[in-house]
């Protein structure tokens, strides 16, 4: 099972893939799976890092 800190990192990595995807085409060719993953990876960044009581039960297992 992936911790919280697993699942951020892989949220940031698909916002970085995304972001430079978009700034490295062509702004006609900008695809619609770049604009998804973008918009996915913030969405899961913003609910991961709101979600405090899942971060309070993994400090308090330590």
């Amino acid at each position: 099972m992936l911790t919280s800190i697993d699942r951020v990192m892989i949220y940031a990595v698909l916002c970085i893939i995304s972001f430079s995807t978009i700034m490295l085409t062509s702004h006609h060719s900008t695809g619609l799976f770049a604009i998804g993953g973008l918009l996915a990876a913030i969405t899961g960044l913003w609910v991961e890092l709101t979600d405090k009581s899942e971060l309070e039960q993994q400090k308090n297992q330590r």
